[in-house]
């Protein structure tokens, strides 16, 4: 379980799915490109296409860090969905556990 104190806002990046960026390209994509300034403690989370690997980027005066979370294959996190066109937009601490905590199975193999 994960367990973070001090954090201000979680966000939620829509469209945000090159996990191929680390943490300066992901700080500079969202001041530049999303228009948001960071603040300290608030979080920025963003999801493979696949839905198999989240990131979470954490920025403060003094560093920023990241969380990563993969699921083996077979398993991917819940799908997040919002109506709007909004591009990053706000989540509640509850439903970043839920998203964190409760992998969703591809498929069923019986044998």
């Amino acid at each position: 379980m994960l367990n973070i104190s001090g954090l201000n806002n979680f966000y939620y990046i829509r469209n945000f799915t090159d996990m191929r960026c680390k943490y300066d390209r992901v700080l500079s994509i969202v001041r530049e490109q999303l228009h948001r300034e960071l603040d300290q403690g608030d979080v920025f989370i963003m999801m493979s296409k696949n839905r198999r690997l989240v990131r979470m980027f954490m920025y403060d005066k003094v560093g920023s860090m990241l969380f990563e979370k993969k699921f083996h294959t077979g398993y991917q996190f819940i799908k997040v969905v919002r109506t709007g066109d909004d591009e990053v937009y706000r989540i509640n601490w509850k439903d970043v556990v839920l998203l964190l905590e409760n992998p969703v199975v591809k498929s069923l193999k019986i044998k």
